[in-house]
């Protein structure tokens, strides 16, 4: 997964596979749009912007992440998808975006990565900027 550039300058989500790249054509018009992650079952995370549109694709179909997400991360083998919107990280299951929160005292984190057993890294943050490394765990 990559993105590639238009003659107008936007980019453009693309999955490469077999030495075919394909644009994953959101259809969104001039918005530029990136790829994030891809899973062994070709599911594939990115966004779009502006305004911010996070979504995944699977063969052929867009899904829209929902409201207040910015920009997936990760995706893993289960479906689950991490990132962050609104200054919280974020997870999406099966249609249901779930906000994970900061650490106690913290105003913002964001999720990075998350393993097939849904377990979540990232990062909490103050508002002075001071970040802590974070796993969460369901």
């Amino acid at each position: 997964v990559g993105n590639g550039t238009t003659e107008s300058g936007t980019s453009r989500a693309f999955l490469w596979e077999d030495g075919v790249m394909t644009d994953l054509d959101l259809q969104l018009g001039p918005l530029s749009s990136g790829a994030r992650d891809i899973n062994d079952r070709g599911q594939v995370v990115g966004y779009a912007c502006c305004p911010g549109y996070a979504f995944l694709w699977e063969n052929g179909v867009v899904t829209d992440l929902g409201p207040g997400w910015h920009i997936p991360s990760a995706i893993n083998n289960r479906g689950q998808v991490v990132g962050s919107g609104e200054g919280h990280a974020l997870l999406w299951e099966d249609g249901v975006t779930t906000d994970l929160g900061t650490l106690p005292g913290d105003v913002s984190s964001r999720a990075r990565s998350i393993n097939e057993l849904g377990h979540v890294v990232g990062y909490s943050s103050t508002e002075p900027g001071y970040t802590r490394a974070t796993l969460w765990i369901p």
